[in-house]
């Protein structure tokens, strides 16, 4: 489950999206709006929603929880309900508590940080470049959608496609969808979106 927790620290703010979609026709304009957003940004702090929709499970899993990013390689992801869980990366450092106690598990931990640099690349907008993706861009009359498909042989088990939604005003990601298949996915939502906040540095150190 730990590839489902680490994919949407970059949610930023929800409303009803439309799914009627067509080609952007500036892509370059599109990529510079969104990247000159990624590097202005160096805090977010926020609530979230977590859907993961699954052919295993006869019926949607829902948990909420509140995360914070510090540019470049700080995050605090913490499960609120229902059930408690924090993952906390500082630097190279990863750590992990679930119902009351840290778990210690190599495994888990070598996930996380090869996730952390996917994460990294989504908040600072680096996945823009097309080295490990290939994007299609689309837009409607309130935002763009980028469809992103790993090029990565590995990472497309487990990852058929991310959807990233951006609000046209604001360049603000919306909404998130990672797909491992049409049926399997999960879908993040983020509300109280605060920007550029100083945030203590033992958010991303204690638990």
């Amino acid at each position: 489950m730990v590839k489902y927790i680490l994919i949407a620290f970059l949610l930023i703010s929800y409303s009803g999206i439309s799914q009627s979609y067509t080609k952007v026709k500036n892509v370059a304009t599109c990529k510079q709006l969104i990247n000159s957003k990624a590097k202005k940004t160096n805090s977010i702090s926020g609530n979230f929603t977590e859907e993961i929709y699954s052919s295993m499970f006869n019926s949607t899993k829902k948990a909420t929880g509140r995360m914070h990013y510090e540019k470049e390689n700080k995050i605090r992801w913490e499960h609120l309900s229902p059930k408690k869980q924090i993952i906390l990366i500082d630097g190279k450092k990863v750590r992990m508590k679930e119902n009351g106690k840290e778990v210690v598990n190599s495994t888990s931990n070598r996930i996380v940080k090869k996730v952390q640099g996917l994460m990294l690349q989504l908040f600072n907008g680096d996945f823009l470049n097309e080295k490990e993706f290939t994007i299609s861009y689309f837009e409607n009359a309130k935002n763009y959608k980028l469809i992103l498909k790993p090029k990565s042989s590995r990472m497309s088990k487990y990852i058929s496609s991310i959807e990233m939604v951006f609000d046209k005003k604001t360049i603000s990601l919306r909404q998130l969808t990672l797909k491992e298949t049409e049926a399997d996915k999960i879908v993040y939502k983020f509300t109280n979106i605060v920007f550029n906040k100083d945030i203590p540095n033992i958010i991303f150190t204690k638990f």
